[in-house]
């Protein structure tokens, strides 16, 4: 059996080299100054009133260069900041790495942006409603979570050095984010924890599987673990469930404890690579196993495809981010996608080509 840390080494050496973040960025960039060149020539055309002639005598002009506009980024306030839509490290333009001194930015579903600073330089998560998000603070050795409107913080009763941050790491958060599990992989000690901020109690995980979904309270953890051509879905106090898929995509638990979804896939052992997404998803009972629906979804734009699973809006919609296929494609974006019919309706758009975070993304 390979390591966990083997298995994503083998998932990386398969993804494409260039970064298609930062090709659809600059892709909608550029769409949006011909559409405003296009929108500038027409008002021309217009107020000329039948002036081509005119504009053929006159002297040229000198070539109107547009930029996009910039953003007003803010400092996070300490109360009354509204729901987030995601968050967003910019990317350094130096080295193409984070800058240690580049702070998380929020963007609220208004559209503000704000620049989280201090000493926040591990990861970042935020609540599938973007009221709360969590992070490392360095100051303290440990996750806070913090409430945006009223600016209440919580520290989890684990104390964590830095180096757990400066490797393969997962945050996953319950609803609240007053539950969570903190896991990491390729470093020193590897942990992989529970931890209820309320109760002040941390729980070792077994080491090596991966978490999938948090519950509040005392409600369902659901870990994975992949294999050579298979899975396992454990959901803690149930048995572990084998799926003949090795992938690591999942969504949350549904609200009805039973339900997960995985995107689809096909294996041919004959083609590189052997494993490719096939654009459905794949609904199956994550505590008995078995009754496998599979349903293509529809609604996306060309050029776009889904990559990542998340929370669960209602009993039946589903959070997905679809990214480009190419590195010319479409904006990557996060749409709601309806489990039976797989008709997708898009969210928002991702803001920069740095590193994001949608809130209840599983990823």
């Amino acid at each position: 059996m390979k390591t966990l840390r083997e298995d994503l080494q083998a998932l990386a050496e398969q993804a494409p080299t260039v970064d298609l973040a930062a090709r659809a960025v600059r892709g909608a960039r550029r769409r949006r100054v011909n559409r405003l060149v296009m929108a500038t020539a027409a008002v021309l055309c217009v107020v000329s009133g039948g002036g081509f002639t005119l504009l053929q005598q006159a002297s040229p002009a000198p070539q109107i260069l547009f930029t996009p506009p910039e953003t007003t980024v803010l400092p996070l306030p300490e109360k009354g900041v509204g729901p987030a839509e995601q968050a967003y490290r910019p990317k350094c333009r130096r080295d193409g790495k984070p800058c240690a001194e580049d702070a998380w930015r929020i963007v609220t579903r208004e559209g503000d942006t704000y620049e989280l600073a201090g000493a926040v330089t591990g990861p970042l998560a935020v609540t599938a409603d973007g009221r709360r998000i969590a992070y490392y603070n360095s100051k303290q050795r440990g996750i806070v979570v913090r409430d945006l409107a009223s600016g209440r913080t919580w520290k989890a009763p684990l104390k964590q050095p830095e180096e757990d941050f400066a490797v393969e790491f997962t945050l996953r958060l319950s609803p609240s984010g007053l539950r969570f599990v903190v896991s990491g992989w390729g470093g020193r000690r590897e942990p992989n924890k529970l931890v209820d901020v309320e109760r002040k109690t941390v729980t070792d995980l077994a080491r090596g599987w991966w978490p999938v979904s948090v519950s509040d309270k005392s409600g369902p953890v659901v870990l994975a673990k992949p294999f050579n051509m298979t899975s396992q879905v454990w959901v803690l106090g149930h048995d572990p469930i084998t799926i003949q898929d090795f992938t690591y995509d999942y969504s949350a638990l549904a609200p009805d404890g039973r339900r997960l979804v995985r995107l689809g896939q096909t294996v041919d052992p004959n083609r590189r690579p052997m494993v490719r997404r096939d654009g459905s998803i794949v609904i199956f009972d994550a505590i008995s196993g078995g009754g496998e629906t599979r349903v293509p979804i529809s609604g996306l734009p060309e050029g776009l495809a889904p990559s990542r699973l998340g929370s669960w809006l209602n009993d039946t919609e589903l959070t997905v981010l679809a990214e480009p296929q190419k590195p010319d494609g479409p904006t990557s974006a996060v749409y709601a996608v309806d489990v039976r019919t797989g008709e997708s309706r898009e969210l928002f758009a991702l803001r920069d080509d740095g590193p994001s975070v949608v809130p209840g993304l599983v990823r």
